[in-house]
């Protein structure tokens, strides 16, 4: 063989197996930058950084934590929805066939039986008997087979019930889904508090704030009316309630969609923590199913039909396979940890609601009853001669810019020392107390020249 040839096929190899190589550094290096953008998209997603917001804390809760914790439920399930496949016992005649008997299952799902969930004992998994082709059950409770080997109904053999799971085809987009049901109450609120908005987004500019503007623009009555600043008040109100809505139906929309086992899987799942470890996990000894494969079973049944044709005739057989659904498994854990959360938004909603109503009425109580508040302080002296609505105004001053907020409170009191009235935005008619809501009785106002 000619030296030279063998020279120049070692070459053509070598070239061949560097431009192998250099393609898969490429491809390598083009999926990590994908990844890398896809990453930090997520990233900037579900990052919480940490500022002054326009709303409350308990609110946020719903509208912040919530959703970027369904989007990142999501992900996960997303990650089981594209990766994991059923694995399913077949026959050995369908063993040729398995890719297809298992694709089948996925799509039309499998099931189990409800009544197998009293006959623990007698279950190969949950909800599957141990000998599948018992497939009823007769008078006295016993397993049987709801058809003889003739095919031929058997009447003592009542059929038992089948439940479907087919949760895993959709489960993702679900949970995504309420990611936007948890932010729409927030949208609600900021369309009814524009004026509270665009206040806090002038402060956060930077720069030099006029604080004489934002005095005779947000404390002005002619500006912003008293009956204007009422009915926002009201409106927030309404809007503590929609976030409480929001919490409740988010839990029970949930226990709908997941066949009304997700309200008690909490509380089941604490009392299955409590049995001894060889008790929990031991389907023959423990007094009830996991609540995990109660919830969402990770094995169950599924039914492929067969059919062989020749020249003399058709043959058709029913085979009933086992999957294994693995995808449950982490399905089962996510949806233990968003039961816990959508409990706290409940709570932290209805603690939001309570906290506001506690304000107003601490408000109201301080128009009518003064002499239990002494006001020693200038804040005090100012509050107290205020709206709730210009109240929650110097609030989220002081939160965003301290050096701001006193700088108001001396603009508010340059002409008052003795903080009567506020007489630069008095009304053509006369002196108006300026109050908290509703407007408090008048009293003996000097006038402060």
């Amino acid at each position: 063989m000619d030296p030279s040839k063998v020279r120049e096929g070692k070459v053509v190899q070598e070239s061949n197996f560097s431009d192998i190589n250099i393609f898969e550094t490429l491809k390598n290096h083009d999926f990590s930058r994908s990844m890398h953008a896809l990453t930090e998209s997520v990233w900037e997603v579900i990052s919480w950084k940490s500022k002054s917001r326009y709303d409350t804390a308990s609110d946020q809760y719903t509208r912040i934590f919530m959703p970027k914790l369904f989007i990142i439920s999501s992900l996960i399930m997303a990650f089981s929805y594209f990766n994991d496949k059923l694995n399913c016992l077949v026959h050995k005649r369908l063993e040729t066939s398995k890719d297809f008997v298992q694709e089948t299952c996925w799509i039309q799902g499998f099931y189990i039986y409800h009544e197998m969930e009293d006959h623990l004992t007698n279950s190969a998994f949950y909800g599957i008997p141990e000998e599948t082709s018992k497939d009823g059950m007769n008078i006295n409770g016993a397993l049987c087979e709801t058809k003889n080997r003739q095919k031929e109904n058997q009447p003592h053999c009542r059929p038992m019930t089948r439940r479907y799971f087919l949760h895993y085809q959709w489960i993702p987009f679900y949970v995504c889904s309420l990611a936007v049901l948890y932010f729409f109450p927030y949208l609600i609120f900021k369309f009814g508090n524009a004026d509270l908005i665009s206040l806090v987004d002038y402060i956060r500019t930077g720069g030099f704030k006029d604080v004489d503007k934002i005095v005779n623009n947000y404390f002005n009555y002619k500006i912003n009316s008293k009956l204007k600043m009422r009915l926002i008040v009201w409106f927030n109100i309404f809007i503590k309630l929609l976030f409480i809505l929001v919490n409740v139906s988010g839990f029970i929309l949930t226990d709908f969609v997941m066949g009304g086992r997700f309200l008690s899987y909490g509380p089941s799942w604490l009392r299955w923590n409590e049995l001894p470890n060889d008790v929990a996990h031991n389907l023959m000894k423990s007094p009830a199913p996991k609540p995990g494969d109660y919830f969402l079973p990770s094995v169950g049944l599924c039914n492929i039909h067969e059919m062989l044709k020749n020249e003399r005739a058709t043959y058709t057989d029913e085979h009933k396979v086992i999957c294994e659904i693995s995808q449950n498994i982490r399905y089962q854990y996510i949806f233990i940890i968003l039961w816990f959360f959508f409990l706290v938004g409940v709570i932290t909603s209805i603690l939001g609601l309570l906290h506001t109503l506690f304000t107003i009425s601490k408000s109201l109580f301080w128009v009518y009853y003064p002499k239990f508040f002494p006001k020693k302080s200038l804040s005090d002296r100012v509050h107290s001669q205020l709206t709730l609505r210009e109240m929650e105004y110097l609030d989220k001053i002081r939160s965003v810019d301290l050096t701001m907020y006193g700088e108001i409170l001396r603009e508010l009191t340059r002409f008052k020392p003795d903080i009567q009235t506020l007489k630069r935005f008095q009304t053509p008619n006369g002196c108006e107390m300026i109050t908290l809501l509703p407007t408090a009785p008048l009293g003996d106002v000097r006038d402060v020249v």
